[in-house]
């Protein structure tokens, strides 16, 4: 389909409205912005490593390259401020901070980091419980915050399922293992140690799960091949898991000295956000944490 040429050029609000000067005067630092409407309030909160390039960004927004929420944004605001901060590591953590606090209407990501999930285990007689639950106030034991949570959560149980009854085929599961929506509680009947491995495996402590689970899945035989790849699906699913959920939450653990099992989903979600600038160098010794680092005041 051909696109319509336009007749004028798009309108630009923001240079409309505050000047190219204003712009100009914008520091090259990172911070974080806020933007406002004409009642004064907040849209929407961001952060850049060079606040002038961002901001300056938004004034060449185009409704034939540019979101419709990009758009309505730059066409409601009014008012724009912001706040140096002393690196891009410290602008994202206060641009976290701020989102949960403010929860601006224009932004979607990190505003509510209680949609992180924690996993609970409760062993008991032989049996072994697992839930998927954003209450901390269980006397079960709790592991995570872990954030995209559900269908590793829904493929473990599947394949804890396969380990207790490895005869049944698909057709015989209980309906909600099939979905990942539904499903939050789960009772199995392992052995001992394969119940041993969950745990140290929600811990992030060690893998030994998924070897285990893989030498039970080799013995199984499915009667289809849908069966058959979702069996190799949910196994990959808990491998790719272990090392962006169970083992980030260890080394996040491990750098703030925590005693218990489970992390606040805060700091789950400013730990992920450390992360992207300071990959590996956040084990070694003398590694700033992100609960310690100084951001200045709003």
């Amino acid at each position: 389909m051909s696109q319509q040429l336009r007749l004028l050029p798009a309108p630009r609000p923001l240079t409309e409205r505050f000047g190219a000067a204003f712009f100009r005067g914008i520091p090259r630092v990172p911070g974080v912005y806020r933007m406002f409407d004409e009642a004064g309030v907040l849209l929407y909160v961001g952060q850049s490593r060079d606040l002038r390039d961002r901001l300056n960004s938004y004034r060449h927004v185009h409704p034939d390259r540019d979101s419709r929420k990009t758009v309505r944004l730059v066409h409601l605001v009014r008012r724009i401020e912001w706040e140096v901060c002393d690196s891009p590591v410290s602008a994202v953590l206060r641009e976290n901070e701020l989102l949960r606090t403010l929860r601006p209407r224009f932004n979607r990501m990190n505003v509510y980091p209680k949609a992180c999930f924690f996993i609970a285990v409760d062993r008991e007689e032989g049996w072994l419980r697992l839930t998927l639950t954003r209450d901390k106030a269980t006397s079960e034991k709790l592991f995570g915050a872990f954030r995209g949570a559900a269908w590793p959560f829904a493929a473990l149980c599947r394949l804890l399922f396969i380990a207790s009854h490895a005869n049944l085929s698909l057709g015989q599961f209980p309906s909600r293992l099939l979905t990942s929506a539904p499903l939050r509680t789960q009772s199995f009947a392992p052995e001992e140690a394969l119940a041993q491995e969950v745990e140290n495996y929600l811990a992030g402590d060690s893998m030994r799960l998924v070897e285990s689970l893989v030498g039970v899945c080799a013995g199984v035989e499915m009667r289809t091949a849908f069966e058959q790849n979702l069996m190799l699906g949910d196994l990959v699913t808990v491998e790719e898991f272990f090392a962006r959920g169970p083992a980030k939450v260890r080394r996040l653990r491990q750098q703030s000295d925590g005693a218990a099992d489970w992390v606040e989903p805060e700091a789950m979600v400013d730990f992920l956000a450390w992360e992207k600038f300071t990959g590996p160098a956040i084990e070694q010794a003398g590694s700033p944490l992100p609960g310690r680092m100084e951001t200045p005041a709003a």
